[in-house]
């Protein structure tokens, strides 16, 4: 198995940086993006294990939303967490319509991703078993 791949998808460079640097460190391969465009064609090139991705991002071109449409049409499979400051149950419904996995509300905290990393990661076949 390669290393894992975690792509995060948010208009916020704070919040990229931070992802981005806490998970280098733990030895993962992340890839960041500050808009839906230049997400969905990172992912296209990476096909990251794992994406992060803020819904409500008005620097962008696409909302999270319509990012996480494009992401799952490349990939059906593809495994995404949506990430956003308001609890909308509208929002909640329609990621999770479209395949989301989990929905966690900013702030976050790292154990917050931790938590979905090791669940994606439990769901890969290990080599040789």
């Amino acid at each position: 198995m390669g290393q894992f791949k975690i792509l995060i998808i948010d208009d916020e460079y704070g919040i990229v940086f931070m992802v981005e640097r806490i998970y280098k460190k733990k030895g993962f391969i992340v890839f960041g993006a500050n808009d839906g465009i230049k997400a969905v064609e990172v992912f296209e090139k990476e096909r990251p294990n794992l994406t992060f991705i803020d819904i409500h991002m008005p620097y962008s071109p696409i909302d999270g939303i319509e990012t996480l449409e494009r992401i799952k049409k490349i990939d059906k499979d593809a495994n995404c967490v949506m990430l956003t400051r308001i609890y909308d149950n509208t929002s909640i419904s329609r990621t999770k319509a479209l395949g989301a996995m989990h929905y966690i509300t900013k702030p976050f905290e790292i154990e917050d991703l931790d938590k979905c990393i090791n669940e994606v990661q439990a769901k890969i076949p290990t080599e040789g078993g």
